[in-house]
């Protein structure tokens, strides 16, 4: 039997991201934020919507954090920040929808404020927040664009069959005659 400490810590844990970076409050308030952006309030598993928080941490120094998201299975995003050993760390936000990717994978500063970061111990929550603060709209700009491709293929399909002929049939092989009515 499961002792109630073991439990809180698993709903605490389902229900929000945990850090070992960052304050956690400050965590909380960018994947709220994050959430409203791309429009999952909460997870749902029935339709595979979710908003996961991850943060790599390796003993050379390396890493970073992320946030990776679904709507469903052919549509999600990510952004975050991968620190390398050189200092040439990348930032980068993306979208897509099936095999349609929206974004960048290496999104350039608007100003040099990661110069001073080496390592992933370097990093802290205004850090954190600046990255959010230059991405959030190109999250939205991405969720668009990934939104109006899956737009434009529920309309393509709906212009393909539209125009099929009314068989009253579904199969292979079967009479492309039409129906009487």
């Amino acid at each position: 039997m499961k002792k109630l400490k073991d439990i809180l810590n698993e709903v605490l844990s389902e229900a929000t991201p945990q850090t070992k970076i960052f304050d956690q409050g400050s965590l909380n308030r960018i994947d709220k934020e994050l959430r409203q952006v791309v429009g999952i309030e909460k997870d749902e598993t029935m339709y595979n919507k979710k908003v996961d928080y991850s943060e790599f941490r390796f003993s050379d120094g390396t890493g970073g954090f992320g946030f990776k998201w679904s709507h469903s299975k052919h549509r999600g995003g990510n952004w975050g920040l991968s620190l390398r050993k050189d200092g040439r760390h990348k930032m980068y936000a993306q979208s897509w929808y099936d095999k349609k990717k929206f974004g960048d994978e290496d999104i350039p500063q608007k100003q040099n404020f990661l110069k001073g970061i080496m390592t992933w111990k370097d990093l802290d929550n205004l850090t954190q927040g600046t990255i959010w603060g230059q991405l959030e709209k190109i999250v939205a700009n991405n969720e668009m664009d990934a939104l109006k491709a899956q737009d434009q293929d529920a309309k393509d399909q709906r212009d393909y069959y539209s125009k099929k002929a009314d068989t009253g049939r579904i199969g292979y092989g079967l009479s492309s005659q039409p129906r009487r009515r």
